[in-house]
């Protein structure tokens, strides 16, 4: 009777483990589907934090500039 009730207590112990591998699995796909969402959301935060860049550097080139070009050229 002890050998009847070890081995149903391994069983239910096996069908535990691969409970928790399903389930650890689920997780680690969902967590592969977030890392690649964040990922995709920071490239395009950068791409647009790139474009602002180069439009603010090139209105403060203009302002700098511009009074130069003013001051130095003829008057028409």
């Amino acid at each position: 009777m002890a050998v009847d009730t070890i081995e149903a207590r391994l069983a239910r112990l096996e069908g535990s483990y691969e409970q928790i591998n399903t389930r650890l699995g689920s997780i680690e796909l969902r967590l592969n589907r977030l890392d690649d969402t964040i990922e995709l959301r920071l490239n395009r935060l950068d791409d647009k934090m790139d474009r602002q860049f180069y439009w603010l550097l090139g209105l403060l080139v203009i302002s700098i500039l511009l009074p130069l070009a003013m001051r130095y050229l003829p008057a028409p």
